[in-house]
């Protein structure tokens, strides 16, 4: 993304990787920075008093779209802005945003929603689809069956475990004989 941005930005300004040095500072004022078709940038040596000033037009004089938008140099400048306007969206890619996790979508909804205003809650957590309800349905079921499975496992496992350990007693005669020494 900004390879590309700095790829607009030279279609229009100079470089400056020659003239920037090690604690040089930039100064824009907004009222000395045009000067006719120029826009300037100051560029100071250091924050001294006797420090020396560089100005410097940054402005490309064939700058992208010029000698399609005017014949003279000054309406090219004048377009210049139009101009910029029209190239950001061919040359800079649309970058859509990821969305929300569907389980995290129904979520807001169903708690959040009731909590905010109609027009809030509209724009902050929509209804989802039945589509997206329907696969977040199944999901909470498969978790479900999962966690089952997964305590059935720990289950068995850890019968295995005391069975090993206590020899070849069942383990329900082994408990009921641990419960009743418990108890005493």
């Amino acid at each position: 993304f900004f390879s590309r941005l700095g790829r607009i930005l030279n279609l229009f300004y100079c470089e400056l990787s020659g003239l920037i040095k090690q604690n040089h500072i930039f100064l824009k004022n907004h009222s000395s920075c045009r000067e006719g078709n120029k826009l300037l940038l100051d560029i100071k040596d250091s924050d001294l008093e006797t420090a020396t000033y560089l100005r410097f037009n940054v402005m490309k004089q064939t700058f992208y779209g010029r000698k399609d938008a005017a014949t003279s140099f000054a309406a090219a400048i004048n377009c210049r802005p139009q101009i910029m306007r029209d190239a950001i969206p061919n040359m800079l890619p649309i970058l859509t945003p990821p969305g929300i996790n569907p389980y995290t979508q129904v979520e807001l909804h169903d708690k959040f929603g009731p909590c905010l205003d109609a027009a809030d809650a509209t724009i902050t957590c929509p209804e989802p689809s039945e589509k997206i309800r329907a696969l977040v349905k199944n999901e909470k079921s498969d978790r479900k069956t999962l966690k089952l499975k997964l305590i059935q496992a720990k289950k068995e496992a850890r019968e295995k475990i005391v069975m090993v350990a206590l020899g070849d007693e069942k383990w329900e005669d082994k408990k009921s004989k641990i419960e009743g020494e418990a108890e005493c």
